[in-house]
């Protein structure tokens, strides 16, 4: 069973909708910690996004992409903005063809969104390859 486990985890994807998840908690629990002491929710939504994308930076590098460079930093968070603008475009197409509701709409996106993501938190943020590439160098 630990084998099969190691064995999927073997696959950078799956560890990216895995860490994903982690991510997913650690930012709603910063979000909920914030409002609670500064009683402020839209400041509580930036401060919370601002740990929420320095921690999602250093557990995707680390855990999923096998990285420990931070001066990736700023590609990281163009490749947030991206897809963030790309969601919110998305959901705006869904709901103009009459898919009204957010959850739903959501859904749909969840994956072509995660993928487009992953793709390009490995190409243009964690080089991926190159990350590979130095692994097998070192061997």
């Amino acid at each position: 069973m630990i084998r099969h486990i190691k064995t999927v985890f073997n696959y950078s994807f799956i560890r990216f909708l895995f860490v994903a998840g982690i991510n997913t908690c650690f930012g709603y629990g910063m979000f909920a910690v914030v409002v609670f002491f500064l009683k402020n929710v839209y400041l509580s939504v930036v401060v919370s996004t601002v740990i929420s994308v320095l921690f999602n930076f250093k557990t995707y590098g680390a855990l999923v992409f096998k990285s420990k460079d931070n001066s990736k930093i700023f590609r990281f968070v163009g490749v947030y903005l991206c897809t963030m603008t790309i969601q919110m475009s998305l959901l705006k197409l869904l709901a103009l063809a009459g898919i009204l509701n957010p959850y739903i709409a959501g859904g749909v996106i969840l994956l072509p969104v995660s993928l487009l993501s992953f793709f390009l938190m490995r190409k243009f943020v964690f080089n991926y390859a190159a990350v590979q590439n130095d692994k097998a160098k070192e061997r």
